[in-house]
């Protein structure tokens, strides 16, 4: 009996940890032609990498992302979209917040949370942070 139960529990976690893993990318919003707010990005550097290379043509011809500099440089930014937008209150406290100029206030920050970035120079060629 306790076997038994035992097997159905590590099948229930093993079917959770599947959901997890298999939910989608949700991009949330743009900001400042190079910050994408996101949801359920992977977690892993690897699956990270493998999404961007997936999806980048998409998310140029649907944002202009990215935008390169007149020497070919661009740097794009993945940020958790966390709880929401928010008020920034002035003062010490908020110092975790990113605020977008690109959107009317009062609230047009989220709480900081890098989650990946990708970058490409000249001398680099493609970098992921």
């Amino acid at each position: 009996m306790i076997k038994r139960m035992s097997s159905v529990a590590s099948l229930a976690i093993l079917a959770v940890v599947v959901w997890w893993f298999a939910r989608p990318v949700e991009i949330i919003a743009v900001h400042d032609h190079n910050t994408l707010l996101v949801k359920n990005f992977p977690l892993l550097k690897s699956r990270q990498i493998a999404w961007w290379k997936e999806n980048k043509e998409m998310i140029k011809e649907k944002y202009g992302i990215p935008v390169q500099d007149g020497e070919g440089f661009y740097t794009v930014y993945f940020q958790g979209f966390g709880e929401g937008y928010r008020a920034d209150s002035g003062t010490d406290e908020d110092s975790d917040l990113l605020c977008f100029d690109d959107m009317p206030g009062p609230a047009n920050c989220i709480e900081k949370d890098p989650l990946f970035s990708v970058s490409h120079s000249l001398n680099v060629d493609i970098s992921y942070d």
